[in-house]
């Protein structure tokens, strides 16, 4: 007999009944959560879109202006003042000043103030005190001052400072609270990317913070007493609270805020008992935050009557679904009825059927087991998974020669071959670079397939896909003609032409007597590949002799790099492109390895870079990256040699048509920045540098432009200068020295000696005598 709820039928009606509770439950919980969930989040969908709008708006009418104010005064003249330059020059003073007064009055519903600061000479030039020197600054302007001290200890180049009451008149030092404006000040280095340790100098904008707070007004009605923003220190920057900002204590609702590290823009925290969602979001200008608070009290009131509607449709859900459970029983447990009846005919002993229904299903299943069969279909369908591992294993040596020889005999392949080389093909050129993903792989796997069913005499070819993009070619072959490789050689490149429009690089290894010396040949290869770069002429490299150079440490001579920097500093087009010839030619003919050579050629092009920035000439496409990149791109060293000369020749067409416009004005500079620096360096390096030159051109320049010498002429202005200076009463001959730029004493008096015939001590005798001093 079988027990209570055994049978099929039972369990089908405990199972739906359990399954209609269960669903009743799920109806009920689903339907509240879902409409109460809802309904939250429609409030916090609509209080961030606020707040997000009133970010925007912020970051727009705020941040934005204020940095195209800074951006107009760093490109003005504002910001390049020099206390030097400025001796005696007001009004240069009172222009930059009134520029500064033009620009806050432009913007005085947002501006309060701009001051500029000059870290080198210590001094500030301000639209509210004019010019001051910062030493010399009262404590109200201090105070307002303090962005100087934060700015030079920050490695950015911009800063936000925290919200601070200013005076609102900036003379009368008065702290009550109704004379106090609050003020957020953004301060800039100068120059644009500058640190504010490194900076020339700074620029500082004061922002009324009651621009920030309209804004949160206009946009946030409703929640604006509950709003504030607060930057990364924890500080309140804005509130309508004005006694809130710039506090940063433990106390207040800021650190509470920050306390919850919540990545969501909107959260529930509980603030002194009492439950809040905080909505929030972050401007993009800067680090600041933007927080509302509203009681949680406001979100679910109206979910009570959800309640009551959704215990009576949980209720109903039950009933329907008893309903449903009896009506679905008796229609599933009919089609297994008719099949256990059917075994019950078929059984030699029906009753034992009584003893579990469930044995149907075991029998069923076992019977089915013995059946399948399906390890054959699952090893034909990874065959050329496999086959490809154990042919990578193969030629980096992995395997003993028991295991490769059993491996090779699991996936069909023969050996009965008496000779073996290894071809490995490189398809990458500049072609290549343009094709998409799924056109790469397409040519791989169609030139794979093509030498898998090559057909020739007593011959068989294995390929396989390597590393980037390389392709491995085993031949195996019974024949004892050598030519047997060239034929191979010129199947691949007809069918890459043909097929692909492509020209493939090859190298070969040598030949091995068996297969488990495979992996020789394509270490040979491997290494012969790369002199493809070299030798692009040659349709396959395949001269062992080559790998000497992988092991040589000859190195080229340091004359031939040397002779190139030369001859392109001396802009000689025909001597550079000589150069460049005889370094390819050089490198083509030594023992010199691949890669040893492939770092030679790119000296060439960072000698080049050097070159062209020491005058300044730096198009988008010569940048020292883009030159590398370019590199990168050639394929073989033919296309680098003619890449190379063009840029020689474009460079020095360059260099004369400018050095045609600037020679005059260029020698007019020199001999100014001379006259004013005698007692400086006037070496000819350090003067070329003034005038963005080589010190090799300036002095060919020189000499063309005044007929004499670069240092004679400086030699000569300096001893003009020293008559000068004796002629004055009480100068010592060691002060005319230092006076004209000569720390030895000694040598000043060989020089003056050598130009005027005396010394500097005879010649000031000679003076005292005629009276002149």
């Amino acid at each position: 007999m079988r027990k209570p709820f055994q049978s099929v039928r039972s369990k089908m009606v405990l199972s739906y009944l359990a399954v209609v509770l269960v669903i009743a439950l799920l109806f009920g919980s689903i339907l509240y959560s879902f409409f109460s969930h809802q309904y939250s989040k429609e409030i916090r969908i609509n209080n961030q879109l606020s707040l997000k709008s009133t970010v925007n708006t912020i970051e727009s009418s705020v941040i934005q202006k204020v940095n195209q104010v800074y951006l107009s005064l760093a490109l003005g003249n504002a910001a390049s003042i020099d206390l030097d330059s400025l001796k005696g020059n007001h009004s240069k003073i009172l222009d930059i000043e009134q520029s500064l007064k033009n620009m806050v009055q432009n913007y005085s519903d947002l501006i309060e103030a701009i001051h500029v600061y000059d870290a080198k000479n210590h001094f500030i030039v301000s639209s509210v005190y004019g010019l001051m020197l910062y030493e010399d600054t009262h404590s109200s302007v201090d105070h307002t001052m303090d962005w100087i001290t934060a700015m030079k200890e920050t490695k950015e180049s911009s800063l936000w400072m925290q919200t601070r009451m200013v005076p609102q008149d900036a003379y009368i030092e008065s702290r009550e609270q109704s004379n106090m404006s609050p003020l957020i000040s953004y301060v800039h280095s100068y120059p644009f990317q500058s640190s504010g340790q490194d900076s020339k100098a700074m620029i500082a904008i004061d922002i009324k913070e009651s621009a920030i707070s309209q804004i949160i007004k206009n946009m946030l009605p409703a929640d604006y007493a509950n709003t504030l923003i607060i930057d990364q220190d924890g500080t309140v920057i804005s509130a309508a609270d004005k006694t809130l900002l710039g506090s940063s204590t433990e106390e207040n609702l800021t650190q509470s805020l920050l306390s919850f590290h919540s990545s969501e823009e909107s959260f529930t925290p509980v603030f002194n008992h009492d439950s809040q969602v905080v909505t929030q979001d972050q401007f993009k200008g800067n680090a600041w935050r933007i927080y509302t608070t509203t009681p949680n009290e406001s979100f679910y009131y109206k979910l009570d009557s959800l309640k009551e509607i959704s215990v009576l449709l949980g209720l109903l859900a039950v009933a329907v679904g008893i309903v449903m459970s009896s009506i679905f029983t008796r229609a599933n447990y009919s089609p297994l009825k008719r099949i256990l009846n059917n075994i019950k005919s078929r059984m030699d002993n029906p009753t034992s059927l009584k003893q579990d229904e469930y044995r149907f299903i075991d029998t069923t299943i076992n019977r089915l087991s013995n059946k399948v069969d399906s390890l054959e279909e699952t090893l034909q369908a990874n065959h050329k998974m496999i086959k490809h591992s154990i042919m990578l294993n193969m030629l980096n040596n992995r395997f003993t020669p028991e295991e490769l020889t059993e491996q090779l005999h699991s996936v069909h392949i023969s050996m009965a071959y008496s000779r073996f080389r290894c071809i490995v093909i490189d398809p990458v050129n500049e072609k290549w670079k343009d094709l998409q993903p799924r056109q790469l792989q397409h040519t791989l796997y169609t030139m794979i397939q093509q030498l898998d069913i090559a057909n020739i005499d007593e011959t068989q070819l294995l390929a396989e896909e390597m590393q980037d993009h390389k392709i491995a070619v085993i031949i195996c072959t019974n024949q004892p003609e050598e030519p047997l490789s060239d034929h191979i050689i010129d199947f691949i490149h007809a069918e890459a032409r043909s097929r692909f429009g492509l020209e493939f690089a090859l190298s070969l290894g040598g030949w091995v007597e068996h297969f488990t010396k495979i992996h020789t040949s394509y270490h040979q290869a491997n290494a012969l590949i790369r002199y493809s770069y070299f030798f692009p002429e040659q349709s396959a490299i395949q001269d062992l002799d080559l790998l000497n150079r992988e092991t040589s440490s000859l190195e080229i001579a340091d004359s031939y790099l040397v002779n190139f920097e030369k001859k392109l500093q001396a802009r000689d087009v025909q001597g550079t492109v000589q150069a460049i010839q005889e370094l390819v030619s050089t490198i083509k003919e030594g023992l010199y390895s691949a890669e040893y050579s492939r770092i030679i050629l790119l000296k060439t092009v960072s000698t080049y870079a050097e070159c062209i920035n020491q005058v300044r000439l730096q198009p988008a496409e010569t940048s020292s990256m883009n030159l590398y990149k370019q590199f990168s791109l050639f394929y073989n060293i033919n296309r680098y040699s003619e890449w190379m000369i063009h840029l020689v020749t474009e460079f020095v067409t360059h260099m004369e048509k400018r050095s045609e416009v600037r020679s005059v004005d260029t020698i007019s500079a020199v001999k100014a920045y001379i006259h004013e620096h005698l007692s400086g360096d006037l070496t000819l390096d350090h003067v070329s540098e003034q005038v963005f030159i080589s010190p090799k051109y300036l002095s060919k320049l020189f000499k063309e432009e005044t007929g004499i010498v670069y240092s004679e002429y400086v030699t000569n202005q300096r001893m003009e200068r020293a008559r000068e200076l004796m002629t004055q009463r009480e100068i010592t001959v060691e002060q005319v020295a230092n006076t004209v730029g000569y720390r030895t004493p000694a040598y000043f008096i060989k020089k003056f000696k050598e130009i005027h015939g005396c010394t500097p001590k005879n010649f000031m005798r000679s003076l005292m005598e005629q009276g002149s001093i």
